[in-house]
C-alpha cells in the first residue's frame, strides 16, 4: 500500500494532543513547578517556544495570570493552540525561533518536548540560543529538555508506538542513525474509508551535554541544572533526554523590537 505523504505536523496536529501533547504536558508541568520551586524562579512574563499545540502557554497564563507568548513555526499546531488557549489572552506567534523576535523581553522562555532537537543544522543552535538570551530581561531564565546523543533503541535503533482513536489509528515510528545523529520519526495515520495511510516524517537532531553546554555558555547563559528527564534526578552521566535550567547573565541587555510576525492571536 503507498502512503500519501504530508508535510510535518499538516495531519498529525489534529491527532497530537490525544497521542502524544497531553501525557507529555503533564509530565512537564509537574517537572517544571519542582524546579521553579527549587531554584526558586520568579517570573511576572513568559514564552513558550516551539508551543505547538499551547497546553503549556495556557497553563502558564491560567496558573499565574501573567503575560504569555505562545510561538511555533507550523500553522496547523498553532490553529490547534488558537482553540487551546481561547479565552485567556495568550498570544500566539508564528514564527521560526532561529529568528526569535518578541514584541518585548520576558522573564522566563521555556522549549519542551523536543524543541531545541527541531534545530538540524550546525550553527543554528547557537544562534537560536543567542535569540533566546536576546529575548529575555536580564536575569531571566530559560528552561528546556532535549534528546541528548546519549539516546539508544538497542540494536535495531527503533521502536514504534501505537495510538488507537475512534476514527484513525496514529503510529509512530522512530530510527536513530548514531552516525549523523539524526532522528527519523515517520508519523502514520491511518483511516477506516480509505484506503491509503497518511505519512509525515519528522526529522531531529540529537546533541551531546558538552555542545550544548558550550552553546549556553557562548549565548550568555549561566547554568543552575540538569536534570535527567526520565527519573528527575540531578544528572552524573548523560541521560537520554535532559532539561536545563539556564538563567541570562544580569549584564546582557533585552531586546525592545517590534514587527514580531505572524498575529494568530485573533484567529
Amino acid at each position: 500500500m503507498v502512503p500519501t505523504f504530508a508535510m510535518p505536523y499538516s495531519r498529525f496536529a489534529a491527532d497530537y494532543d490525544a497521542t502524544v501533547g497531553r501525557p507529555f504536558f503533564e509530565q512537564t508541568r509537574d517537572f517544571f513547578e519542582r524546579l521553579v520551586r527549587k531554584h526558586r524562579i520568579k517570573f511576572r512574563s513568559a514564552a513558550d517556544i516551539g508551543c505547538g499545540t499551547g497546553l503549556f502557554a495556557r497553563y502558564l497564563k491560567m496558573s499565574r495570570g501573567i503575560n504569555v507568548v505562545g510561538v511555533d513555526q507550523s500553522e496547523p499546531m498553532l490553529q490547534i493552540a488558537q482553540r487551546n488557549c481561547s479565552g485567556t489572552n495568550v498570544v500566539l506567534l508564528r514564527q521560526d525561533i532561529r529568528s526569535l523576535r518578541l514584541a518585548q523581553a520576558v522573564d522566563l522562555i521555556t522549549a519542551n518536548f523536543d524543541t531545541l532537537n527541531h534545530i538540524l543544522m550546525e550553527g543554528d543552535l547557537l544562534r537560536t540560543l543567542k535569540r533566546v538570551a536576546a529575548n529575555l530581561n536580564p536575569g531571566g531564565h530559560f528552561i528546556f529538555d532535549v534528546i541528548t546523543n546519549c539516546l539508544t533503541f538497542g540494536h535495531s535503533h527503533r521502536y514504534v508506538r501505537r495510538f488507537n482513536e475512534s476514527r484513525r489509528r496514529v503510529t509512530q515510528s522512530v530510527r536513530l542513525d548514531p552516525i549523523r545523529r539524526l532522528l527519523s520519526i515517520l508519523v502514520s495515520i491511518s483511516f477506516p474509508d480509505q484506503p491509503r495511510p497518511i505519512v509525515e516524517r519528522h526529522t531531529e537532531r540529537v546533541y551531546s551535554p558538552q555542545e550544548l553546554g558550550g552553546a549556553l555558555h557562548e549565548a550568555g547563559f549561566v547554568i543552575r541544572g540538569i536534570y535527567d528527564a526520565a527519573t528527575f534526578a540531578p544528572v552524573g552521566r548523560c541521560p537520554q533526554r535532559m532539561v536545563v535550567v539556564a538563567r541570562k547573565k544580569a549584564f546582557m541587555r533585552p531586546i525592545q523590537t517590534r514587527g514580531v510576525g505572524y498575529d494568530l492571536s485573533g484567529v
